[in-house]
């Protein structure tokens, strides 16, 4: 269970300083000592998620069970963090000459390769990639990255990781509306794992440009990949969200199950499958959600979510969907009062109160 979700029946979503609350009981939650171990432990519970045992571990049982016994009505999700080398270089290493600093990255390297012995593999991106092995359960990838954090390799003051979500299960068309684009632009706009300078980063940050493999909308289709092979499953195709930035765990935990949840949705969407009563019910919450988010899309003057959103580099003062998003986001966080502001709370508050309903459908059916 999403700890955020256990909190007490006073809940009230309508009250805009709700996230806040949430934040201090969510960080309570990620520090009790009766629910994590250290952060190398934490990690091998990750690797060893399929092994039989407990290990005196509480939190184990219950990845363990999600992981092995996922709905069939999930989807699938892994994540890569990208490691800028400015974000594990310290004041020490101004002073450096070239080959001190060549040699203090090499062996900071052999630190980082201590996570590939215990079930992290690497990407081929920046400093170091963290390209976590993918999961039937969100938690189990934010559980993950804390392990990270917590080891002291990702660097929680940085806020700035370039980070790619891969959802299998579902696929995307640059033709057609099949629900992928609202997924994305919808997700953005919460600014749980985006900034305005990350969407803006083709225009202004030629080594974060997420628009590489000719992404101009930041939304990579991805055929029969790794994410088909661990499963165990029938995970053929995958959506890849490339606008993405890791600011911190909390917002990384919001992102995954916001993802997983609304995803399993889109994908029942997409399937349309005649005999399946539950997936009848999932596509309905889509196609409901869906039509909220176009509507209020529209009132704030943005681009519709269902269109195909690009950006054109070879013209910076375009007047793109994403430059638009990207003031939204930016106000917002500056202005807590302001429209943007309000803007970005309903559109978090209509996904975590889809989130539920979702959720309530996809846990009865693994009772």
């Amino acid at each position: 269970m999403n700890p955020r979700e256990q909190f007490s029946p006073q809940r009230n979503e309508s009250d805009p300083h709700q996230e806040r609350y949430d934040d201090m009981e969510f960080y309570k939650e990620y520090q009790d000592p009766g629910k994590i171990l250290d952060a190398v432990a934490r990690l091998q519970i990750i690797k060893d998620l399929w092994m039989a045992g407990n290990n005196g571990n509480p939190l184990r049982p219950l990845l363990e069970y999600r992981e092995s016994h996922p709905s069939p009505h999930g989807v699938t999700m892994g994540i890569e963090v990208e490691l800028p080398e400015e974000s594990v270089l310290g004041e020490e290493t101004k002073e450096m000459n070239r080959g001190q600093k060549k040699k203090y990255l090499f062996e900071l390297k052999e630190k980082y390769r201590e996570t590939e012995k215990i079930g992290i593999p690497r990407g081929e991106d920046q400093f170091w990639e963290f390209a976590q092995i993918p999961a039937h359960n969100p938690e189990t990838l934010a559980r993950e990255a804390q392990a990270l954090i917590g080891m002291g390799l990702i660097n929680p003051e940085y806020q700035k990781f370039p980070l790619h979500v891969t959802i299998g299960g579902i696929s995307f068309s640059s033709k057609n509306d099949d629900g992928a684009n609202v997924l994305a632009r919808v997700l953005e706009a919460t600014g749980w794992a985006t900034t305005g300078e990350r969407l803006m980063a083709p225009y202004t940050d030629p080594d974060s440009n997420w628009t590489s493999h000719d992404l101009p909308s930041g939304i990579r289709e991805r055929g029969k990949n790794r994410l088909a092979q661990p499963m165990e499953g029938e995970t053929t195709t995958a959506v890849e969200h490339r606008t993405l930035v890791l600011r911190s765990l909390f917002g990384l935990d919001r992102y995954l199950h916001s993802a997983y949840y609304l995803a399993s949705a889109l994908r029942a969407y997409q399937e349309q499958k005649k005999d399946d009563w539950i997936g009848k019910q999932l596509s309905k919450i889509w196609r409901v959600f869906a039509g909220k988010c176009e509507a209020r899309f529209e009132e704030e003057e943005l681009t519709s979510p269902s269109e195909l959103w690009t950006l054109n580099t070879e013209n910076p003062d375009e007047n793109s969907s994403f430059k638009r998003l990207a003031k939204v986001l930016d106000k917002a966080e500056s202005d807590p009062s302001g429209r943007e502001a309000k803007f970005v709370h309903d559109i978090r508050q209509l996904i975590i109160s889809t989130r539920a309903e979702i959720k309530e459908i996809i846990e009865m059916d693994r009772k």
